[in-house]
This record gives structure tokens, sequence and C-alpha cells, in this order.
């Protein structure tokens, strides 16, 4: 039995002394999942909802240094409901699943946290008709609004100028923050952003920021600093401009 195999075997027995009705499965070698039903019962603000759902928890192959996948395999959440087009449940901004993934990698806290939070949140829409702790846009939207509350502003440029150092790989703690707050990075934003680069590589950043680059309106491109985008994205822009002034000129 290899590390790995041992670790998730492990994990799955701590996970199933809580949730009895989930089983492990390894549908070809190292291609690790659980199924079954998932029964809970969680409080929030005072309400308590006890429920269950059957769902699939996909272990990526270089498991725990990337978190799980999910879906509902009962058919009972809408396809509208914070599912990506596979039926993965969103469980938040992929940066935010990540961050809390890593703070503690094991099984039964993700599950406890992050899949059973989702179930609830949808559960109490069904009985309610609203969210119970509120909610992010779909897709480019729910990202921009993530970093936006993340980083305590509501100017995207900003949002992009700190994308832009993390996925540049440019961190420097004495340089001005991108803010304008005229502190240097490390007394500034530059916690939140140290923080960001330990838990995941700048390749997330630069989609990201792609993201948060789609989510502008057309108000907001009047006075962009093109500037601000990562080096890598700001390039590939600059080509396409480029392949696009060709294609008109040979027309």
């Amino acid at each position: 039995m290899s590390n790995s195999e041992a670790l998730i075997r492990r994990q799955f027995a701590e996970l199933s002394e809580t949730y009895s009705e989930l089983r492990l499965c390894e549908d070809a070698p190292s291609r690790w999942a659980i199924r079954g039903i998932l029964a809970f019962s969680a409080t929030y603000h005072d309400v308590t909802i006890t429920d269950a759902f059957s769902i699939l928890v996909k272990l990526p192959k270089d498991y725990p240094n990337s978190p799980p996948t999910v879906q509902e395999t009962g058919g009972r959440i809408p396809t509208g409901f914070h599912q990506y087009p596979n039926r993965t449940l969103c469980l938040g901004a992929p940066v935010e699943v990540w961050r809390r993934f890593k703070a503690d990698p094991r099984l039964v806290t993700f599950v406890n946290t992050q899949v059973v939070e989702y179930l609830y949140g949808y559960a109490y829409f069904e009985k309610y008709g609203e969210m119970p702790f509120g909610e992010l846009s779909h897709g480019a939207q729910g990202i921009r609004e993530y970093y936006q509350e993340l980083f305590n502003t509501e100017d995207v440029q900003i949002v992009l100028a700190l994308l832009k150092i993390m996925a540049d790989g440019a961190y420097r703690g004495h340089h001005a923050c991108s803010c304008g707050s005229g502190k240097i990075l490390r007394k500034c934003h530059g916690p939140s952003v140290l923080e960001l680069l330990k838990q995941q590589p700048k390749e997330r950043f630069l989609q990201d920021a792609t993201n948060v680059l789609y989510s502008l309106k057309e108000s907001e491109m009047k006075n962009f600093d093109w500037h601000l985008l990562p080096k890598a994205l700001k390039k590939e822009l600059d080509e396409m401009a480029r392949e696009r002034a060709r294609r008109e000129k040979c027309a």
C-alpha cells in the first residue's frame, strides 16, 4: 500500500465515523472516490436543518495537495444552483476553496465545513427561498466580488493590480502598495497577498485576473490601465490584437 493510499484510507476512516453511509471506492488505479448518502444536521443563526443528499466526492491524483471536487448525484439540486457545467458543485471562489482546504487538508474537515455548508445552503434555499449567508454571483463576477471583499475595496483596478503581483511572482514588501494608501506593501495588503501565495501557484492568480478582466463593464473599460494586467495576460491580449489587425488588413 502506497503512502498516498494509506493516507486516504486513514482519512476516510475518520470521515466514516461521522458519515457512516459513505463508502470509499477505487474507480481505477490511484483514482479514489467517495460515494453515498451524506446525512447531516447543521445550525446557522438558530435555524437547524437536518437533511441528506446523495453525493460523489472525487479525490485528485495529487491529493492532498489539491482539494477534492463534489457532485450531488440524486438529481435534487438543479444545474442553475451554483454548479459548474460538469455538475461539480461550486463551493465558493476557487481560491477560497483552496485556502480553506490547505488550512486543514483532511476529508472530515472538508466535508464538515465546505460540503455541508453548501448543502445546508441549498436545503435552506429550498425551504425559505433565500440563501442563509449571502452568496457570490456566478462565474467571473463572483470571483471579482470575492477579491473585492478580501482586499476591502470596490476599485476593480486595485484588485487587478494585486492579482498582477501574485500572477507575476513580483511580491516586493518594500514597494508601495498598489491600493494607493501610501504604505509599503508589507504594511498594507502584503499579508493577504503572502497568505494566498503560500497556498496556491501563481497560475491560479493569472486565471483569476483573466476572470476579473472579463467581468468589467463597458463603462469601466474607458479609463482602464492595461498595465495593471499580469504580463502573461497582457501578452496574450496583445497577440490577439495583432492577429485581429493582420486579418483585417488582409481582408
